[in-house]
């Protein structure tokens, strides 16, 4: 694990690594450090020294990308089979700006073009919606596409059932009760984790190298929180 001294990082160390233990995985931890660290030779020997082959990271994207160089540098890379990156790795840019060390990264999408969900407010398909955006823009899809239409799928479905839509508390309520169709799939208020929270899927992706116009593709590689959404691609060992 790599991860920083921060409330996301502190969050998921608290949760995800006794989940992992649990499920079997031996848990190699160097310990928090500060945002914008240069040095990262203490968590390279840890890592190396325990025979790491699943590196899971919660660092910003400089930091990410400052310790994958050094981890090139020093051999470590060679032998990881999964490099999965949180903050890092949501956007194509952050991948490219890596170079070759960015190709087959893996990640995790909340929305992906190939989904196969449609918004109730515009009827475009995820799908639809990426290559628009692409054509208009000339730039490369975003997850943040479909996460920003669904907000307003979902903010459009509760002013709809709401008593009046004109009052702050009977929307308040609305939303309390809101289950809905998205562009994201569904989101269901009633169902938590906890009180006025809808949760959504975690998918797991992977960057590899562009076969097209742009230089990397964001392919899908596992579905186990939502079947529905295709899966196409295999996992690519990242040390080869």
């Amino acid at each position: 694990m790599l991860y920083p001294n921060d409330a996301d990082a502190n969050a998921v160390r608290a949760f995800l690594a006794p989940a992992l233990t649990k499920a079997g995985f031996q848990i190699v931890d160097p310990g928090g450090f500060e945002d914008f660290t240069v040095d990262y030779s203490a968590q390279i020997r840890a890592f190396k020294d325990a025979g790491v082959e699943i590196i899971n990271s919660f660092a910003l994207p400089p930091d990410f990308a400052a310790f994958w160089r050094q981890a090139a540098q020093q051999r470590l890379t060679n032998s990881v089979k999964i490099a999965q990156v949180a903050k890092t790795g949501l956007f194509p840019s952050d991948i490219e700006a890596m170079g070759s060390l960015g190709i087959n990264l893996s990640s995790a999408a909340y929305w992906h073009k190939d989904m196969p969900y449609k918004s109730p407010l515009t009827g475009q398909g995820a799908g639809d919606l990426a290559k628009l955006y692409e054509s208009e823009s000339n730039k490369q899809w975003v997850q943040s596409l479909g996460s920003s239409l669904a907000l307003f799928d979902v903010g459009v479905a509760a002013l709809s059932a709401a008593s009046d839509p004109t009052d702050r508390a009977a929307i308040a309520k609305s939303i309390a009760s809101l289950k809905t169709d998205t562009i994201g799939g569904v989101v269901d208020f009633t169902s938590g984790p906890v009180p006025n929270v809808a949760s959504g899927p975690i998918l797991g992706t992977q960057w590899v190298k562009g076969a097209g116009k742009w230089p990397v593709d964001y392919v899908m590689t596992e579905n186990a929180t939502d079947p529905k959404v295709p899966v196409n691609n295999k996992l690519i060992p990242y040390g080869k």
